[in-house]
């Protein structure tokens, strides 16, 4: 599997937890994984001036807060093209609204998951 930067935007420390051990499962790193608990962080993150290993995959959560997911999906949009890195940008969260799902699409998210994520689902968004 190739390499891979994974950000995982999540306030929920259960989820962020059960996301990380996941992917662990899977063969990624520790260096490979970062973590936010909101938008902002996740925002600061890419966006901070010399950051390297940007993200190829962001797992974003809707619910959170300070600056939610549907926030975050607008300001990402705005980023240039580097900091944005061709990211796929996997919303995973508890809302089964088809609503939620529709407007997480338009905004840019590339996938939409429901809690909790596991290996099965995760492989689907790394063909």
């Amino acid at each position: 599997m190739a390499r891979q930067n994974f950000l995982l935007v999540e306030d929920d420390e259960v989820f962020q937890f059960l996301g990380i051990k996941t992917l662990q499962r899977m063969g990624f790193s520790g260096s490979q994984i970062k973590t936010a608990l909101n938008g902002r962080e996740a925002f600061e993150i890419i966006n901070h001036p010399g950051s390297d290993n940007l993200p190829d995959v962001i797992l974003l959560d809707l619910n959170m807060p300070i600056m939610n997911g549907f926030e975050f999906l607008e300001v990402f949009g705005k980023l240039s093209d580097e900091k944005r890195n061709d990211a796929k940008i996997v919303i995973l969260s508890s809302s089964h609204n088809r609503m939620d799902v529709e407007r997480a699409m338009r905004l840019g998210a590339t996938q939409f998951l429901t809690k909790p994520l596991t290996e099965d689902m995760l492989s689907t968004v790394l063909i």
